[in-house]
């Protein structure tokens, strides 16, 4: 299955917005990196930070990932161009396919778009973070020729 980059606007940035608090809140409380109590106040001031002019934050980019075949939205992506010493390389912040969509090809076609589209603004590189509990998503980046370049370690010593 193949997908298209279409722009976010405003007001689908809204309700993006909302929702990827709640998503990245939930990603850090079960990776153990957060307590439940803390995560959702933690992941707004992480998203407020990063994106002070909101949706008009230079350099970022949201996009719906719309299935070529069915013309709908299957997901969504939020990536950031950085402008280096001696390169440009981008990063994605987000990236997800919707539940009923998954393993169909779509965060295939989805990263080689973005891929192309990072590129054409003279990327040379491009990262991720995925946690480590989501082994699917791991494989998949791994798949598609992304490579590990650190690990984030954690023990808890309160137990």
């Amino acid at each position: 299955m193949s997908t298209s980059l279409q722009a976010m606007s405003e007001e689908d940035y809204s309700r993006y917005f909302q929702s990827a608090i709640s998503s990245y809140a939930k990603a850090n409380v079960d990776s153990g990196r957060w307590p439940e109590a803390e995560a959702l106040q933690r992941a707004k001031e992480a998203h407020d930070k990063l994106l002070p002019a909101g949706l008009a934050t230079e350099d970022n980019y949201f996009f719906h990932l719309v299935s070529a075949e069915q013309q709908q939205p299957v997901g969504h992506i939020w990536v950031k161009l950085e402008n280096n010493v001696n390169s440009t390389s981008a990063f994605i912040y987000d990236i997800e396919i919707n539940p009923s969509y998954r393993r169909r090809g779509y965060a295939k076609s989805a990263l080689a778009n973005i891929e192309k589209f990072v590129t054409e603004l003279g990327a040379s590189s491009l990262g991720l973070h995925v946690f480590n509990h989501n082994a699917a998503a791991v494989a998949l980046y791994h798949s598609v020729g992304y490579q590990t370049v650190s690990h984030n370690m954690q023990k808890n010593l309160t137990q």
